[in-house]
């Protein structure tokens, strides 16, 4: 649907869980996708061999951020500086991750990151890695289940090859059942060595596509000024990977074995504002995140919004600071796990497609898009 053209704002994932549940190796498995751009903020390289020194300061690639714990910080500038820095357009990066220390809060951490984006980041979805096998030593201990979930967009359950095969889905739907006593929204999967689709967080590889599309139409001597690369990406990958091994005892797989699932629906006509944000802020089970664009008409005017949704967090940018998606009309793009494809479809359509256009009724929900625009404003 080419998403790029329709988003200002880079989506920041932020990377919880317990010391040693799998973060390492869910943001190694990320780091490998062929073609990702991926900008990483960590709280400490020393668990990596990777001097810190050398990548510090450098807006292309991992920011390090000293003195503890990112939410825990008594002044947060040096994490809104980081973000900042790697939002700049020339970086075109698909997604900057967070990846904060065991003991970071996950609601303070996503209040500060949704407080700070203002139209250059949103927060598209905050992920906590739970070990399958310690989560109930560790995390929940208490008789009710840890706020933490009330902020979490997607949980996993990792370490599954560490029980027995008999025991795997009882321990994921444990968890799940804790889970959605806090928060009924979240998706919990359960996962091998934290391997996880990256289709279903972020979008990989737009930002490479659109670096070979620019150096195609470009003049030879300025390409390379068109879009830097990401010389230290490569040492990341494999500074992640040696961790992986270390911990795994084995090299992860470059494909993982979970695939996203993935549902695309248009429409020409005005969309119906209030049915398409009264999907967003309600995601259907199963349903992790949508994007896409949505054209609507409003006292005889065309006005065209960007949306994204990941769990209850929507992220609106209005339309008209965009070239060329005034003729393009609506699609959404809706991702997620085992959810109802044709309830899906039935309903994007009747939001994308309605039956009746006065050309005036269906401006009365334009407002809720406003809403959140203003809400990043």
């Amino acid at each position: 649907m080419g998403g790029r053209r329709f988003r200002e704002a880079v989506p920041v994932i932020l990377l919880t869980g317990y010391l040693g549940a799998g973060k390492t190796s869910l943001l190694n498995h990320l780091l490998r996708h062929p073609d990702a751009r991926i900008g990483v903020v960590v709280n400490d390289f020393g668990e990596l061999n990777i001097d810190a020194g050398l990548v510090v300061g450098q807006v292309d690639e991992p920011f390090s951020i000293s003195g503890g714990c990112v939410c825990c910080l008594t002044d947060d500038s040096s994490l809104e500086d980081a973000l900042v820095a790697m939002t700049d357009p020339e970086l075109r990066l698909d997604a900057i991750i967070v990846e904060a220390s065991g003991f970071a809060e996950p609601l303070t951490l996503a209040r500060m990151v949704t407080r700070m984006g203002r139209h250059r980041f949103h927060l598209g979805g905050v992920i906590d890695v739970v070990d399958a096998a310690m989560h109930f030593r560790t995390v929940d201990t208490s008789h009710l289940p840890p706020l933490r979930y009330a902020a979490t967009t997607l949980v996993l359950v990792n370490k599954l090859d560490q029980l027995p095969v008999a025991d795997r889905e009882a321990a994921v739907e444990a968890i799940r059942a804790r889970v959605h006593q806090r928060n009924p929204r979240v998706i919990v999967i359960g996962t091998c060595h934290a391997r996880l689709d990256p289709a279903l967080i972020f979008d990989p590889g737009e930002g490479e596509r659109e670096l070979r599309d620019r150096r195609r139409g470009g003049s030879g001597a300025g390409e390379e000024a068109i879009q830097p690369e990401l010389p230290i990406r490569e040492l990341l990958r494999q500074a992640y990977a040696e961790a992986a091994v270390e911990q795994t005892g084995e090299d992860e797989e470059p494909v993982p074995h979970r695939h996203a699932q993935s549902v695309t629906v248009t429409g020409t006509g005005p969309a119906d504002p209030d049915a398409v944000m009264d999907f967003v802020e309600d995601l259907p089970p199963g349903v992790y995140r949508v994007k896409g664009t949505v054209r609507t008409r409003e006292r005889g005017r065309w006005l065209t919004f960007g949306v994204q949704a990941v769990g209850p967090n929507v992220y609106v940018a209005d339309g008209r600071r965009r070239e060329g998606a005034a003729d393009s009309g609506s699609v959404l793009v809706v991702i997620g796990e085992d959810f109802d494809e044709a309830a899906v479809r039935r309903r994007l359509h009747g939001a994308l497609a309605p039956d009746e256009d006065d050309g005036n009724s269906l401006g009365t929900g334009v407002e809720r898009l406003r809403h959140h625009v203003r809400l990043h404003s």
